[in-house]
């Protein structure tokens, strides 16, 4: 893929953009002013929509920069609505944006979308490795929890 078609929804909003011309994510700004309050989420227009081919996805991610969080990140192929950005705030802080404000980065990634085949226990994982189950993760959930004590 050498474009990605991208249209504006309304006549003030931005088009996404490169900081530099290698970085991965296209930066997409905030079209209207947007207050999250602390420990809340709100949704952010961007008031554009991007066409993503078949066998695409596009990914919203987190600027480095920022201490918000995205969720609601997927812009799978097809979807024809306008890019909105669900971001979460976990400071006490609260978080603003205006017009032209950078709320996150679109990552266009390929993707496989293999059929779902059911097996039993016994068929899966049938070569054993080194890591098995053991994972960052999977000691946090068995590690007790400070309201379980």
């Amino acid at each position: 893929m050498q474009t990605i078609r991208i249209a504006r929804l309304r006549p003030d909003a931005f088009l996404p953009t490169r900081k530099h011309p290698a970085d991965a994510g296209l930066d997409i700004y905030a079209v209207d002013a947007v207050k999250v309050a602390p420990h809340n989420f709100a949704i952010v227009p961007t008031g554009v929509t991007v066409e993503i081919p078949d066998g695409y996805v596009g990914l919203l991610k987190p600027k480095g920069r920022n201490n918000h969080l995205l969720g609601a990140g997927v812009v799978d192929a097809g979807y024809q609505g306008e890019i909105l950005v669900k971001v979460a705030n976990l400071t006490d802080q609260s978080v603003v944006f205006g017009p032209g404000d950078a709320v996150g980065q679109l990552v266009i990634l390929p993707v496989l979308t293999p059929e779902v085949e059911e097996v039993s226990v016994a068929e899966i994982h049938t070569k054993k490795t080194t890591r098995g189950g053991a994972g960052g993760i999977v000691s946090q959930h068995k590690a007790p929890r400070k309201f379980d004590q």
